[in-house]
């Protein structure tokens, strides 16, 4: 049986850290920008507050970006040095191996941005009906960014030990 090269950890790690947190980034903007597109039709008034709301599930991405980013230069394929895990050793297996779990992990909690575009769709519309609950709704939204940051400090720890 023949083994991946690190190389191969390494760019799954970087892609699907950046590519599921992305796409899911995508969607929750999505959910949450139809709610935003119904409440400044009705009131022009609503764009400010629904826009905060819309941009919310937008950090995951940034968080997968971040981390994309990290792999890269733990890896040395960004910043020069050339890459640092080229030989299949068994210690370079399992350095890229853990920047595959850093990158894998930011890329499904990314997955946050889904439920925090339905939570801030609803928000959109209740902050649309009463202005002064923005603040409530943006503490809703919000809290699925949990767990997205947790994942981005578990794979900053991840990198951070090798």
């Amino acid at each position: 049986m023949k083994i991946m090269d690190p190389i191969v950890y390494v760019s799954l790690g970087m892609a699907l850290g950046a590519g599921l947190a992305g796409a899911a980034s995508s969607f929750g903007v999505g959910i949450a920008g139809a709610a935003a597109a119904g409440a400044v039709a009705e009131d022009e008034r609503n764009f400010r507050n629904a826009l905060i709301l819309e941009g919310l599930p937008m950090t995951q991405s940034i968080y997968g970006l971040i981390t994309l980013f990290l792999i890269g230069m733990a890896a040395g394929i960004i910043g020069g040095g050339g890459f640092k895990f080229a030989e299949p050793t068994t210690e370079n297996i399992i350095k890229s191996a853990i920047l595959f779990g850093a990158g894998l992990l930011v890329g499904l909690t990314g997955f946050s941005a889904i439920p925090q575009g339905i939570i801030a769709g609803s928000g959109i519309g209740a902050v649309s009906k009463n202005p002064r609950t923005f603040t409530q709704n943006l503490i809703f939204a919000a809290m699925a960014e949990t767990m997205a940051i947790f994942g981005l400090v578990g794979a900053i720890i991840l990198i951070m030990s090798l």
